[in-house]
């Protein structure tokens, strides 16, 4: 019996996503492995071609349980008694949030997990695939649009491997929260020496201090596209603010020490943030919850306004303390209706 074989392998540059392809005795398989080794552990799968004979059904396909199923033979838009792939001809390429990838054999697209698989059934995508089979659906219409998808993600992650890359991130961002604020008063480094680099930086303004992250924009929030849908591109990069009189000057430590945190949550947990979610907080007493308010909604005067980055909005959110009692009713009733009547222009800065 032939033993199963890892025929390429990649780590997501972002996230703790390892993806492989899987040759075995029966087919061929893309797999994303998330957080491997840990309780969050989840495997997520795509077919990609049958080597043998399809199967008549789908009771028949996963008659032996344990191996991976061949695609049933109605399902299958390539030779019936099977196929290879050519091991050496093999890449990968992440899409820009890290939470997805296509593989590719030199330049034709074989199969795609996008950042939805695993919902309702759906796994990804296979160019040897027909209609919506049961282990990947038909890539034919959806061709163009991945193509244009990997070719953008490649310029994205080549950015990455110019001279000096970092250094013009920060002028963008600097020059931006100088114009703000004036001169910084401090300037701290987030991210424990790993890329993505990240920075905090602290400032003031009359006798307001605001803390402000530097390059968490630099990547693509993942999962956005699932709520904005079309225009998603416009909320998927974002920084984070804190802001509060001068006399709570002591608070900068404790939120500082949550920002820093807070910068990697999305690639770490694969998710968001965006305007009106809100998240548990127990570090000081009295706040309950923080808030995330985008100013760039709020359209507020009294606040950094960035140019586009990559292309893209920068969406600055605002992390502000909120009670128990104020997050049920954000909860219940929606962003909107706690915001009507407030001075939104101010809402951010912690009185």
């Amino acid at each position: 019996m032939e033993e199963n074989e890892v025929l390429i392998e990649e780590w997501s540059p972002v996230t703790n996503i390892q993806a492989f392809v899987e040759k075995s005795e029966k087919n061929y398989y893309f797999y994303f492995w998330v957080n491997p080794g840990s309780e969050e552990s989840d495997v997520r799968s795509s077919w990609i071609c049958n080597r043998i004979k399809a199967p008549e059904s789908v009771e028949e396909a996963l008659e032996i349980e344990g191996e991976a199923p061949c695609m049933p033979a109605e399902f299958v838009a390539h030779d019936p008694n099977g196929m290879e792939l050519d091991a050496d001809s093999l890449s990968i390429v992440w899409f820009e949030e890290g939470d997805a990838a296509a593989l590719l054999s030199g330049n034709k697209i074989l199969s795609v997990i996008p950042s939805f698989s695993g919902y309702n059934g759906f796994h990804g995508y296979s160019v040897y695939a027909k209609g919506t089979g049961p282990f990947a659906w038909e890539l034919t219409q959806a061709y163009a649009k991945f193509e244009e998808q990997i070719k953008k993600s490649r310029a994205f992650w080549s950015y990455f491997d110019e001279e000096n890359y970092w250094g013009r991130v920060q002028n963008f961002h600097m020059n931006t929260l100088n114009r703000f604020f004036g001169k910084e008063e401090k300037y701290y480094a987030i991210d424990k020496g790993e890329f993505p680099p990240k920075a905090l930086v602290q400032g003031r303004k009359g006798n307001v201090l605001y803390g402000i992250t530097l390059g968490v924009s630099m990547i693509p929030m993942p999962n956005v596209d699932m709520t904005y849908e079309d225009d998603y591109t416009d909320y998927r990069r974002m920084e984070l603010g804190f802001a509060c009189d001068e006399r709570h000057e002591a608070l900068l430590k404790p939120f500082f020490s949550t920002m820093s945190g807070l910068a990697g949550y999305p690639w770490e947990y694969l998710t968001f943030f965006g305007h009106g979610h809100t998240i548990p907080y127990k570090n000081i007493k009295g706040i309950d919850y923080l808030l995330f308010l985008n100013d760039r909604l709020l359209r507020t005067t009294d606040a950094p306004k960035y140019d586009r980055f990559m292309g893209d909005e920068v969406n600055l959110l605002w992390l502000v303390p909120i009670t128990q009692e104020e997050q049920k009713f954000i909860e219940k009733n929606g962003i909107d209706a706690y915001l009507d009547g407030k001075d939104v222009s101010k809402i951010h800065i912690l009185k």
